[in-house]
């Protein structure tokens, strides 16, 4: 998922919530806040499903100083990671919880 299309998601979220009161500014700012936050728990949750038994080699991969994103993305990949499908799923969450009202969620 491209920049772009995660600002659109971040500003479609922003939109259900309704937020009075809220200048352009001010907007701009929560979209690049939470895109940070989104993809904080983005990368979580692909961490999170690679499998057990590949945990090792991937820290190995990651303390590697001269190491490419794309070597890490594709290690993930092999490793038997649906990366669209834990993005997917971790956008929706976020989504639910940013949107859910803080008393329905206790």
């Amino acid at each position: 998922m491209n920049s772009e299309e995660l600002d659109r998601f971040i500003r479609d979220m922003l939109a259900q919530k309704d937020l009075p009161g809220v200048n352009d500014d001010v907007r701009e700012q929560l979209v690049t806040d939470l895109k940070e936050r989104l993809l904080d728990q983005v990368d979580r949750a692909i961490v999170d499903a690679i499998p057990e038994d590949k945990i090792d080699d991937f820290n190995a991969l990651l303390d590697q100083s001269d190491v490419s994103d794309e070597t890490i993305q594709n290690y993930v990949v092999q490793s038997g990671v649906d990366v669209q499908q834990v993005t997917i799923n971790t956008m929706l969450r976020f989504r639910d919880l940013y949107l859910t009202p803080q008393d329905a969620r206790e």
